[in-house]
């Protein structure tokens, strides 16, 4: 847990953001969970407001309790998306990764609140099952995204990985997920944390049966999104097939998809149609993104089995130790194509790979007039 002394320091820091953030990290810090008699119960009183054992009354402090989760959903993510696409409105959304120290966590959050300014539909929050995920550290995809949605007031959806993992144990993320205020999951089969795949004893094998687990479990509760594949993903046999397997996801109870990233306009928008012709309804969002460093490129395309076209390496392989020319490059590259998509007048919306950085993102936002410029 986050020293209180580190709280109470950002807390009292100024007006403003960092008020923001120090009401964050102290939700953080008060609303570690237990699980009790097999429900997911807050550890710090309840948002009834009743009195608490001091005599006060629990309303002064119900955002640092049990989030009200509305039984309704009359706001669900999906109808959101919905809404945009009738009207024709344009948006985007951002993806971020959770931070590996506390000092991390603060400057995470500080980032949500500039980069939330700007009016993304909903931020994504990813899985990493080496970094301990769905506990209460501070670090831990379930409370970041936990602390975007009730603290940061950003429509947040949580990542979850069923690779290694039975369905108790997801069963429990699920369930602590709702209990947090979290109603958007993003059913991925993730890849093992050693070199081999081992099926897990009464676990899962596809994104789709965690689709199925989540839909059989929690019916509608949650909005599920998956992943698509411009290219095909790496271990499909043929594109075709990897095309199949995205229907059945879908066809499974999966309310959208986005796309692992790609670097040209036609590769999107060839996937588009072909997923389309098979019967696919559903949003697809582009993943989009921006060359922001020599390195990050090459650790993210060999993460994600991708090739860079060779116009971008003939580009960047010259300058490849210089990342502001990088960055300039691969801002330019971003908006480029991100113009392409849009104009094409099939893509409504914009999913941005942050890597936890902002400057380029929103350059690329502000290029496009898709920045709100609304500072909080």
């Amino acid at each position: 847990m986050i020293q209180f002394e580190l709280h109470y320091s950002v807390w009292e820091k100024g007006k403003g953001q960092m008020n923001r953030v120090g009401a964050a990290l102290f939700f953080i810090m008060v609303n570690q969970v237990q699980q009790v008699d097999g429900c997911w119960q807050s550890s710090k009183g309840d948002s009834s407001g009743a009195s608490n054992s001091s005599g006060e009354s629990s309303k002064e402090s119900s955002r640092c309790s049990t989030p009200v989760v509305d039984s309704d959903r009359s706001d669900r993510l999906r109808e959101k998306i919905r809404k945009r696409i009738d009207s024709g409105d344009r948006w985007f959304s951002l993806e971020f990764f959770p931070p590996r120290t506390t000092s991390g966590a603060v400057n995470l959050i500080s980032r949500f609140d500039r980069m939330g300014s700007g009016g993304p539909l909903f931020v994504d929050i990813t899985w990493h099952p080496a970094g301990d995920p769905g506990s209460d550290k501070e670090t831990s995809s379930m409370m970041i995204a936990s602390t975007a949605v009730n603290y940061c007031g950003l429509e947040s959806v949580l990542h979850l990985t069923c690779c290694n993992q039975n369905k108790e144990k997801i069963s429990g993320y699920l369930a602590k997920a709702k209990h947090l205020g979290l109603k958007n999951i993003m059913a991925l089969r993730g890849d093992p944390v050693g070199d081999d795949w081992e099926n897990e004893e009464g676990g899962f094998s596809y994104a789709i049966d965690l689709v199925r687990h989540i839909r059989s479990e929690f019916d509608e509760y949650f909005d599920i999104c998956v992943a698509g594949y411009p290219t095909g993903h790496p271990e499909a046999k043929s594109y075709e097939q990897d095309l199949r397997h995205l229907k059945e996801k879908v066809d499974a109870g999966a309310d959208f998809v986005i796309t692992q990233l790609f670097f040209r306009a036609d590769t999107f928008l060839k996937f588009l149609d072909d997923c389309r012709a098979i019967g696919i309804t559903c949003p697809i969002l582009p993943g989009i993104f921006p060359i922001q460093g020599y390195q990050s490129l090459r650790q993210l395309v060999k993460l994600s089995k991708l090739e860079v076209p060779e116009e971008i390496t003939k580009v960047i392989e010259p300058i490849k130790d210089n990342d502001a020319a990088i960055r300039n490059y691969g801002i330019h590259q971003a908006v480029r194509m991100c113009r392409v998509l849009l104009e094409s007048g099939k893509v409504p919306g914009l999913h941005f790979y942050t890597l936890n950085r902002e400057v380029a993102t929103m350059e690329v936002l502000r290029q496009l007039g898709l920045w709100i410029e609304d500072p909080r």
